[in-house]
């Protein structure tokens, strides 16, 4: 669904010292030049009204970075997304994430862990700033969905966004079978009980993720995790079942678009009875 380079990032930074705007720079694993950024719009109120600068875990000699980072544009334009520390008020997510809309590359996601970024200056304090438009960014997303079902060319009436209108970039990929988004946190792994860890809860069995297909209406709901590869959960699909899926089979499944499988950030864990409570009416008790 986006462009993902966070194992290619090296190094950056992005300042929002000017409110609407912000500037700076990333240098990538497999890019000669640094790429520059100059976007219209603001952090999240955690960090808003500052810098931020950020180390990631790409290396110069990663043989696969300059296949991937091929048609990445140099000089990036377009709209912030939701970019945030992850540090208090929390207004989108508990740890850092940025996220961009190109003009060149469409929508751009890194996401990094709180050791990985040092805040530079001092954010406007959050009670003197509003938090992000939800509805704006619910505009820049569809406008992006509408760019690429225009790349496929799919016909409006067959596509449920808004945003056909959004003029076709001059890229030489969509690159949506890119790696997927950071499906789990170290947060999230703490919070996951190992494999028969909530055995014979039935519909109190509380799930703490949820993994969907933003191109098909598939969505899995996990409650426990083997720490490595395997989940227990519910599954949505051509029918609600329990049942065992794998973490390498959500990152390398893709939806009829060619979109990867994403984590629902705005998640709050729930009980399966809650999710479907059709499943467990008989059975969960009052």
């Amino acid at each position: 669904m986006a462009w993902r380079p966070t194992q290619y990032l090296m190094e950056g930074e992005l300042d929002n010292t000017t409110l609407g705007k912000v500037t700076g720079w990333m240098r990538f694993a497999g890019l000669a030049e640094r790429v520059t950024f100059d976007l219209k719009g603001d952090f999240h109120r955690d960090i808003r009204g500052a810098k931020i600068h950020f180390v990631g875990i790409g290396r110069e000699d990663d043989p696969v970075a300059a296949t991937y980072m091929d048609s990445f544009a140099v000089q990036q334009t377009g709209k912030v997304g939701d970019i945030t520390a992850g540090l208090p008020p929390r207004d989108y997510s508990a740890y850092p994430y940025i996220e961009i809309y190109g003009d060149d590359n469409g929508r751009i996601v890194l996401e990094l862990e709180p050791e990985q970024v040092t805040v530079i200056g001092k954010p406007i304090p959050a009670c003197e700033s509003e938090p992000v438009s939800r509805e704006a960014q619910a505009e820049n997303m569809a406008a992006f969905l509408g760019g690429l079902a225009q790349d496929a060319n799919l016909p409006p009436e067959r596509v449920v966004c808004v945003g056909m209108t959004r003029p076709k970039p001059e890229r030489t990929s969509a690159k949506a079978n890119g790696p997927g988004m950071k499906l789990l946190t170290k947060e999230i792994l703490k919070k996951l009980p190992s494999l028969g860890g909530q055995d014979g809860k039935g519909g109190k069995a509380v799930a703490y993720v949820r993994f969907f297909t933003p191109d098909s209406s598939w969505t899995w709901h996990a409650t426990e995790f083997d720490g490595e590869e395997t989940f227990f959960g519910l599954v949505e699909g051509q029918e609600k079942e329990l049942g065992y899926f794998s973490l390498s089979e959500l990152e390398s499944v893709t939806g009829p678009m060619g979109l990867h499988i994403e984590r629902d950030l705005h998640w709050t864990p729930k009980t399966l009875a809650e999710i479907a409570p059709e499943m467990f009416s008989e059975r969960a008790e009052p």
